[in-house]
C-alpha cells in the first residue's frame, strides 16, 4: 500500500495538485489539516482533517486500516507525557498529525508517529516537504520528499 500524506498548504491549490500528479500511483491521499480551501472536492483526491487555520468543515480526525494495522490522523499532535504510549496501548500503530511543520518520524513503542513538515510553509529548510508510506504487513518504509 502507499499513502501520500501532505500538511499545512494553507491555500496552496498548485502544491495538492502538483503532489497528486507526481504520486499517481497511490493508493491513499492525506492531508493533516491548515488546508486553507474551501468547498466540497476542494482537496481531492486528498482526505483532509481540520486544522486551526481551516474554516471550512473538515472532519476532525480520520482513521482507516492498512496493512501494518490501524491508521489515525489528526492536526495536532499528542502533547502530554505518555500519550503516544497509551494511543499505541489502545491499539493503533501509526498516528499522523500536521501542525508543527517540521518533519517528523519515530517510532514510540508499537507505534510510528508521523508529520509530513509542510509542503507550502516548511519551518525545517528551504523546500517543503510531503510524505510517502510504502506499508507492507510488518512494515513501512517513509520517504520524505520535495517538490
Amino acid at each position: 500500500m502507499k499513502i501520500v500524506v501532505i500538511s499545512d498548504t494553507h491555500g496552496d491549490e498548485e502544491a495538492l495538485r502538483m503532489v497528486a500528479m507526481r504520486e499517481y500511483d497511490a493508493d491513499l491521499y492525506l492531508h493533516a489539516g491548515d488546508v486553507g480551501l474551501m468547498g466540497e472536492g476542494a482537496t481531492t483526491p486528498f482526505a483532509a482533517v481540520k486544522g486551526n487555520c481551516d474554516f471550512y468543515s473538515y472532519p476532525r480526525d480520520y482513521h482507516t486500516q492498512t496493512p501494518y494495522g490501524p491508521l489515525y490522523m489528526r492536526h495536532y499532535p499528542l502533547d502530554s507525557d505518555g500519550a503516544y504510549e497509551a494511543f499505541a496501548k489502545k491499539g493503533w500503530r501509526i498516528f499522523i498529525h500536521g501542525h508543527t511543520h517540521t518533519k517528523e518520524c519515530e517510532k514510540i513503542g508499537d507505534l510510528w508517529v508521523f508529520c509530513p513538515g509542510s509542503i507550502s510553509y516548511p519551518r525545517d529548510g528551504d523546500k517543503g516537504s510531503y510524505l510517502v508510506l510504502k506499508i507492507e504487513p510488518g512494515q513501512i518504509i517513509p520517504i520524505f520528499k520535495t517538490l
